[in-house]
């Protein structure tokens, strides 16, 4: 039987090693995508239930910010799985407890429905399931890290994982957009809770973790800590991420465009949503083919140009017929370049800390979102959400993908091979 150390087990070969982690990435990776309060299923029908509340551009976005705090809580998550075993366990039985801690969260929502007005509740409710998602989510990253980095995969593995999500998001996009137009916010509860049961069930047959460390590796976890700091390119790579990601565009103020200034209804939306998914799962696609082929240098200038055009083509957003063309784009786009930024990232990553370290920078790109789509709803009510403020938050959202290339002069002097 193989095993990757602290690991999951799934196969007794290394090629098929790889190919059932794969495997295991893209479900747990799709079901993350469809069930992730934030950005799931049940994103749409939680801000048409504030809108239809009353709530103004700041409140739904504010909301929607703190809702996505826990992502920013992954390197204490991180730190966690790495010093800590659970009954000698530091990756299965954490994502074990993540899995079942989101699923219980949803059925509650389910069970007991927020009265109306309730945000707090409401917030409150969902913080328990995204906790455990994001949970999760660094788990499955510390794998991707711990296996891909040696075997030179860290792109293609980074390609399965989008994609699955990816997919995962396509179908949310007409499904919740379908159920937020009929007001059906609680069965969007209920599936994502079933999904979380599902997800445990995957975790409990198929993780397998090797013996756990002894406590004597705590020292030497954080004097890797402490070195990796002052690894070449690092944090440059990190200053990089959240000025990429801090993005006042996405999701709430183009949510309330669409459906207050242009008048599109939940579903079209909703499809919308599916459309710039769909466009996602073929750039996923296409990266794994091309990743290796390309010198990082290259690809690093093309996600901060592909950031830009991913905001700026908006401008050409008008109607239902440009809507789907631009969103398709943009949603290609906008991957390409998060794809580049996520596998220059796990390059970087000292694999004897990978959950720690790599979850502290997606940890970072996440507070940036959060933060950033706080701000934009703000800017947009501010300048009177209509056409102008709109505008407006596009231009900030693409000065803010352009402000990385300031940081390129000392990315090439910290990493020269990856310009060569």
């Amino acid at each position: 039987m193989s095993v990757h150390r602290d690991g999951v087990v799934l196969d007794n070969s290394s090629s098929r090693f790889v190919t059932g982690l794969s495997a295991f990435f893209a479900t747990m990776y799709f079901i993350q995508g469809v069930g992730d309060p934030t950005s799931g299923l049940i994103a749409q029908p939680v801000r048409a239930l504030l809108k239809s509340w009353g709530d103004s551009p700041t409140a739904i976005a504010t909301f929607m910010g703190l809702l996505a705090l826990p992502w920013s809580l992954k390197p204490l998550f991180g730190l966690l799985s790495d010093l800590v075993p659970v009954f000698g366990s530091r990756r299965r039985n954490y994502l074990l407890i993540s899995s079942i801690s989101a699923s219980l969260g949803l059925f509650a929502l389910y069970l007991f429905p927020v009265p109306e007005g309730a945000r707090w509740t409401l917030l409150t409710w969902l913080l328990l399931p995204t906790i455990g998602i994001a949970f999760g989510d660094v788990l499955v990253d510390a794998l991707m890290v711990e296996v891909g980095q040696p075997r030179g995969l860290t792109g293609r593995l980074q390609s399965v994982q989008w994609s699955a999500v990816n997919v995962a998001l396509l179908l949310t996009g007409v499904v919740g957009g379908y159920l937020a137009n009929i007001d059906r916010t609680n069965a969007t509860f209920l599936l994502c809770a079933v999904l979380w049961a599902l997800s445990f069930a995957l975790a409990y047959r198929y993780a397998r973790d090797a013996p756990a460390t002894e406590r004597t590796e705590a020292p030497r976890t954080f004097a890797a800590l402490r070195h990796a700091l002052g690894r070449p390119g690092l944090l440059t790579t990190c200053g990089v991420l959240f000025l990429w990601s801090f993005n006042p565009l996405w999701v709430s103020v183009l949510y309330l465009h669409m459906t207050q200034m242009l008048r599109f209804d939940e579903q079209t939306y909703g499809n919308t949503y599916s459309v710039f998914s769909a466009g996602s799962v073929v750039a996923s696609l296409v990266y794994g083919l091309y990743c290796r082929r390309v010198r990082v240098g290259t690809l690093v200038h093309a996600s901060i140009a592909l950031g830009v055009f991913a905001n700026v083509v908006y401008w050409h957003l008008g109607s239902l017929a440009t809507a789907y063309g631009v969103s398709f784009v943009a949603g290609a786009a906008f991957m390409t370049g998060l794809l580049i930024q996520l596998d220059v990232a796990a390059r970087l990553v000292p694999i004897e800390i990978a959950a720690t370290v790599f979850a502290s920078m997606m940890a970072l790109t996440n507070f940036a979102s959060s933060l950033s789509e706080a701000l934009g709803g703000y800017v947009y009510e501010r300048l009177g959400a209509g056409p102008t403020a709109f505008d407006a938050v596009v231009v900030l959202s693409a000065l803010c993908a352009a402000s990385c290339w300031a940081l390129m002069p000392r990315l090439r002097r910290e990493v020269p091979e990856w310009w060569v």
